[in-house]
C-alpha cells in the first residue's frame, strides 16, 4: 500500500493545529488525522498527543485480532488520559481538544474499519467519491434525532458546532464503519481530510481531482490549493492511501 500525508497552515491561522500520520506493522496499516482545537497551542497539544498515542499502541494491533474496536477505544481512552496529565491544573489546557478520523486496513484481507470522532472525514474513492464518516455536529444531531430535513437542520444557529471531540473535558462519541471486500464502495483509495479542505471544495471538484492522472502527492497538494482558492480559513490536511 502506498500513502502520502500533506498538511498546510493555510492563509489565515497563525499555527497549524492539524496532525496526521500513517503507521504500519506486519498486519495492519493505520491512517489517522486529527484537527486540534482549544486556545493557544491547546489544539496542537491535543492532536500531537493523540497521534503519539496511536503510534505507541501499534504493537497491540494484529491481523487476526477481533478486538480492533476495543483497541481503538482503549487508544482514545489513553489519549484522553495523556491530555489530562499534560493539562494538569492549567485551565486553558483543560479546554484542549481534537477531532479524530482513522482508517485501519488489514493487509491480509484488505478489509477496512473506519472510525470517527468529530467533523474530520474519511472518504473512499473508486471512481466516485463516497463520504464514509458522518460529521458529529448539531446539524446531523437534529437530522438523526429530531427528524429534521438537511435544509431545516442547516439553518439552526451553530449548526456546525461539534457534538463530539476528544479532550480532557470533551464529550467523546466513537462511530465505526466496516468496509468489507464485498462493499460497493470498497478498498480503492482512502482519503482523510480536515474540514479546512472538505468544507471548501465541492464534491464534483473533489472527484475530478482524485480522478486526474497525477500521483498521490500531486493530488494532495492540488486538494489543498483548491481549498485555499475556495477561501479556506483553516489549516488544511489530507491523507491518501492506495489500498490495492
Amino acid at each position: 500500500m502506498k500513502y502520502i500525508v500533506e498538511t498546510n497552515i493555510g492563509v489565515v491561522r497563525e499555527e497549524n493545529q492539524d496532525r496526521a500520520a500513517v503507521f504500519e506493522n506486519d498486519y495492519v496499516l493505520v491512517a489517522v488525522l486529527c484537527d486540534g482545537m482549544g486556545g493557544h497551542f491547546g489544539g496542537s497539544l491535543a492532536s500531537s498527543i493523540t497521534i503519539e498515542t496511536f503510534k505507541s499502541r501499534m504493537n497491540y494491533l494484529i491481523s487476526d485480532s477481533d478486538n480492533v474496536y476495543e483497541w481503538f477505544k482503549e487508544t482514545i481512552k489513553q489519549s484522553k488520559q495523556n491530555m489530562i496529565i499534560e493539562a494538569g491544573n492549567d485551565e486553558n489546557k483543560k479546554d484542549m481538544g481534537t477531532t479524530v478520523t482513522s482508517a485501519i486496513v488489514f493487509k491480509k484481507t484488505k478489509n477496512i474499519i473506519i472510525f470517527n470522532i468529530g467533523d474530520s472525514r474519511t472518504y473512499i474513492f473508486d471512481g466516485q467519491l463516497h463520504q464514509i464518516t458522518i460529521d458529529h455536529n448539531l446539524m446531523n444531531y437534529y437530522i438523526k434525532n429530531e427528524g429534521m430535513s438537511s435544509f431545516e437542520a442547516s439553518k439552526i444557529p451553530g449548526a456546525a458546532a461539534l457534538t463530539s471531540a476528544l479532550g480532557p473535558s470533551k464529550k467523546t462519541n466513537i462511530e465505526a464503519f466496516n468496509i468489507d471486500e464485498n462493499s460497493s464502495s470498497n478498498k480503492r483509495v482512502l482519503v482523510l481530510t480536515s474540514d479546512g479542505i472538505h468544507d471548501y471544495i465541492e464534491k464534483p471538484k473533489f472527484e475530478l481531482i482524485m480522478a486526474q492522472n497525477m500521483n498521490m502527492e500531486e493530488k494532495g497538494k492540488t486538494l489543498i490549493a483548491e481549498a485555499i482558492k475556495g477561501r479556506s480559513a483553516d489549516n488544511l490536511t489530507v491523507v491518501i492511501v492506495e489500498v490495492e
